[in-house]
C-alpha cells in the first residue's frame, strides 16, 4: 500500500487538515483497486465510530411536480420530455402521507420536493400544513426551485428546519439554469438560518475528479452544512438516459474521499455525505412523484420505502436507529 494513502487517511480520522491535493489523490484510484477498498473501509468506520453505529432515516414527497422548466436531461420532469400533469398536493393527501411517516415512529426528517417552477404560496401553505401535522421533533426540509431572500425568511418562518440544494454538475448546460441562481439560493437560504446540504450530482462517467472535487469545495466554501454524492439514474424517456451511469463501487469511492477529505471541516454533518437519498449511515425514503421514477407513486415504482431504508441500514452493518426524539432502537426490533 502506497504510504502517501496511509499517510492521508490516518489524518482524516484523526480530523487533521487535508489540501486539496489529498483530496484529488484520494479519488485518482480505480474504484476496483487495493487503495480504493482501504478508502472506502477507512471512510465506514470512521462513520460508525463516530455516529456509535447507529443510523437515522428521513423521507422525501414530491408535492408539487409537473413539466419543469428547468428542462434537465437527466430528469423525469424535464419539460421537453415528461408526460406528468402540473400537480399540488392536496391538504388531505399530504396529510396521509405524514400521519403514516409519524406513526413509524423511526423518521427524522420530511422534505418536501418541488419541480423548479413552482407557486411559493402553494409551497408555503404545504410547509405550515406540514409543521402543524408532523409531531415537534421531525425535522423539515426543502427541496425546490431557486428562492428569493424574502421566501427563504418565510420559509423559515413557517417551520424549515433545513435546505437541500445543489449547483449541480452540467447546470447551463444539461438544463436552462444559470449556476449564479443556484449559488445564490444557497446563499439566501443561509442568510435565513436554513442549513444547506448541497451536493455533487448528479455524477456520470464523463464528469472527471477535479470536476468533482471543484463542486464540493464551491459548496462547503460557500458555509454549507455537507455536500453528499450522488450519481445519475438512467430515467427512461429522458434526454440523457442513453449517456451512461458509474458503478455503484465508484461512487463509494467518491462518497468515502468526500468524506474523509472533509473531517477537520466545523460545519459538516457526516449522515449526509452518503448523498441526499442515501449512502453510509443515513437513507431516505421516497414517496409521490420523484424526478428519478416514471411511475407517479415512487413507493410503487422504486420501492424507496422506510422499510426500504432501515433495510438498507441493516444491509451496511449498522445495528441501531436513532428516532426523531432523540432515543435509539436496535433496527431489529422494528422490521
Amino acid at each position: 500500500m502506497d504510504e502517501r494513502i496511509l499517510s492521508i487517511t490516518d489524518r482524516c480520522v484523526r480530523r487533521q487538515p487535508t489540501s486539496r491535493l489529498d483530496r484529488r489523490y484520494l479519488l485518482s484510484f480505480d474504484e476496483r483497486s487495493e487503495e480504493a477498498e482501504y478508502i472506502i473501509s477507512a471512510a465506514d468506520r470512521f462513520v460508525k465510530e463516530t455516529c456509535g453505529n447507529t443510523g437515522e432515516i428521513g423521507v422525501q414527497i414530491g408535492v408539487i411536480v409537473g413539466p419543469c422548466y428547468a428542462d434537465c436531461g437527466f430528469c423525469n420532469f424535464a419539460s421537453s420530455t415528461t408526460d406528468v400533469e402540473d400537480f399540488t398536493m392536496g391538504d388531505g393527501e399530504l396529510t396521509r402521507y405524514l400521519d403514516s411517516v409519524a406513526e413509524s415512529g423511526i423518521v427524522s426528517s420530511v422534505s418536501l420536493m418541488t419541480i423548479h417552477n413552482f407557486d411559493f404560496d402553494d409551497y408555503l401553505h404545504i410547509v405550515e400544513t406540514a409543521r402543524s401535522v408532523l409531531p415537534e421533533d421531525i425535522r423539515i426540509c426543502s427541496n425546490t426551485g431557486d428562492l428569493e431572500p424574502s421566501e427563504a425568511r418565510e420559509l423559515k418562518k413557517a417551520g424549515v428546519d433545513s435546505a437541500y440544494h445543489a449547483l449541480r454538475l452540467g447546470e447551463s448546460i444539461d438544463n436552462r439554469l444559470e449556476p449564479v441562481d443556484r449559488a445564490r439560493t444557497m446563499k439566501n437560504l443561509i442568510s435565513a438560518g436554513i442549513p444547506v446540504a448541497a451536493g455533487v450530482e448528479p455524477i456520470g462517467p464523463e464528469h472527471t475528479m477535479n470536476g468533482i472535487c471543484e463542486s464540493f469545495e464551491h459548496a462547503m466554501g460557500e458555509s454549507c452544512q455537507c455536500c453528499s454524492a450522488s450519481a445519475r439514474i438512467p430515467v427512461p424517456g429522458t434526454r440523457m438516459f442513453s449517456s451512461g451511469s458509474i458503478s455503484d463501487r465508484k461512487l463509494k469511492l467518491i462518497r468515502s474521499a468526500l468524506l474523509l477529505s472533509s473531517t477537520d471541516m466545523d460545519n459538516t454533518e457526516f449522515g449526509f455525505y452518503g448523498g441526499f437519498y442515501g449512502g453510509f449511515n443515513r437513507y431516505f425514503g421516497e414517496y409521490s412523484n420523484s424526478p428519478k421514477d416514471r411511475e407517479e407513486l415512487s413507493e410503487k415504482g422504486m420501492r424507496h420505502t422506510v422499510h426500504w431504508a432501515a433495510q438498507s441500514l441493516i444491509n451496511d452493518g449498522y445495528e441501531k436507529i436513532r428516532c426523531p426524539d432523540g432515543s435509539v432502537r436496535l433496527i431489529s426490533e422494528i422490521i
